[in-house]
């Protein structure tokens, strides 16, 4: 799960100017190339051997469809107040409050730094194998790939970033080329046809796909703040998260299905294209990740002010490689379901705090006066997360969506801790008596 917001400007702790403002569109493509990872390939790849082309299809049409929905009014947040998320959360919950929440976030992120560079890693061992016949260990690649990444954050990121503009639009047209050959081999219709091994993992495949970007939903003001308008916010969250994740998961499937493999380079090394495969790969996984990385950064960065952004980035891009060398990609699904239950309540919190108690006045003038802990959001976000994760644990749901269902439960939690804890900053500019 990605970030990119804070890549546009130099300080996450300022609201975004008019002039800097974009179409819904270009925040829509941005989201789009950040769901084009190779997490997302596997994953669509897994939700079709399990349920065939047509159950995945529903599968991903349905999770999708939940993900722009969720995004839509948290995206209306961050283009209406023009501040990041962790500024949104430092007002909800607390100056000293929102650490709780931010640690939680950054760890997400860190997660998601390391399950990359754990796909990157075995990636470039298929590679190195197919074309040069070597076989060096997953390890060792994983590690070299990961420092590399993080010298890349810390020294060149924005150069790289402006060159990912130019990648994701080569990915997107190779997919579809390697979809193409994946004809060559097997019929469409017997493609169609094919039913998938476990019919019942519908609801883990919703589940998943949910969880695979939900972090990006709930961080959707750090990208939405450079929205326009309520209909660019929109536009921008089916286009991402809509139409790019349905993308992202489904453009593998067919290549997958013909040749029986689930890993993207394996598939490609069967079709014939391994070469091509390796350059395009390589550079949109090395881009994305230095974007986790710095995202991950970011959080720490609210939570450690004092401590040097390069330092923080060198540190978190160790931890999280070496999470990746333990093999954090054996334990992806679990990964991604679990972040399905535990990130939406802090979404809850904040959206019901500010569309159903209609608190939208984010001056940051006023952010030191924002009390070190709002005991009503930190408790809510507290209660809902332990309800959601036991009632995951238990295979409890009202929807059949956990995601859904732990940021619905969060909303009516939040209301009664308000009535019993009222915050004591009223943000409409003057501090309640």
């Amino acid at each position: 799960m990605s970030n990119f917001s804070d890549l546009f400007d130099d300080s996450a702790r300022v609201a975004v100017p008019a002039q800097d403002t974009v179409s819904g569109w270009s925040v829509g493509l941005v989201i789009f190339g950040i769901c084009l990872t190779l997490p997302s390939l596997y994953t669509g790849a897994l939700t079709a051997q399990n349920l065939g082309i047509l159950g995945a299809m529903q599968a991903v049409g349905l999770a999708s469809l939940v993900l722009a929905c969720m995004s839509i009014p948290a995206a209306i947040v961050g283009a209406e107040t023009r501040l990041s998320s962790y500024l949104i959360i430092e007002f909800v919950f607390g100056r000293k409050g929102s650490d709780y929440v931010n640690a939680l976030l950054a760890l997400t992120l860190l997660g998601w730094f390391a399950v990359t560079a754990g796909f990157f890693g075995q990636t470039l061992s298929l590679a190195f194998s197919e074309m040069f016949g070597l076989a060096p260990p997953v390890w060792l690649l994983t590690l070299i790939s990961s420092l590399l990444i993080i010298l890349t954050t810390v020294f060149g990121f924005k150069a790289i970033d402006r060159l990912a503009l130019f990648a994701v639009p080569l990915l997107i047209l190779f997919m579809i080329y390697v979809a193409s050959l994946a004809l060559g081999e097997r019929s469409f219709g017997e493609l169609m046809a094919f039913e998938g091994e476990d019919p019942a993992y519908f609801a883990t495949a919703v589940s998943t796909i949910i969880g695979s970007l939900i972090v990006g939903v709930v961080l959707m003001p750090d990208l939405s703040r450079y929205a326009r308008s309520r209909r660019d916010c929109v536009s921008a969250s089916i286009l991402g998260n809509g139409i790019g994740n349905s993308f992202s998961m489904l453009i593998g499937v067919l290549p997958a299905i013909a040749t029986g493999l689930l890993d993207p380079m394996s598939y490609m090394i069967a079709l014939g294209v391994a070469g091509s495969a390796l350059t395009i790969l390589v550079f949109a996984t090395w881009t994305t990740n230095s974007v986790n990385l710095y995202s991950t950064t970011l959080a720490v960065a609210i939570i450690r002010p004092r401590s040097a952004e390069w330092r923080l980035a060198i540190g978190c891009g160790l931890v999280g490689t070496g999470v990746a060398m333990l093999g954090i990609t054996d334990y992806f699904i679990d990964f991604l379901e679990w972040l399905g239950v535990l990130v939406p309540p802090v979404a809850g919190v904040y959206l019901a705090d500010y569309f159903l108690l209609k608190r939208k006045d984010y001056d940051l003038a006023l952010l030191d006066e924002v009390p070190n802990y709002d005991l009503a959001s930190l408790t809510a976000w507290a209660l809902a997360t332990v309800l959601s994760a036991g009632a995951f644990w238990l295979e409890l749901s009202l929807s059949g969506i956990p995601s859904f269902d732990a940021l619905v439960i969060t909303i009516p939690i939040y209301l009664a801790c308000q009535r019993l804890w009222p915050t004591r900053l009223v943000r409409t500019g003057a501090m309640a008596t």
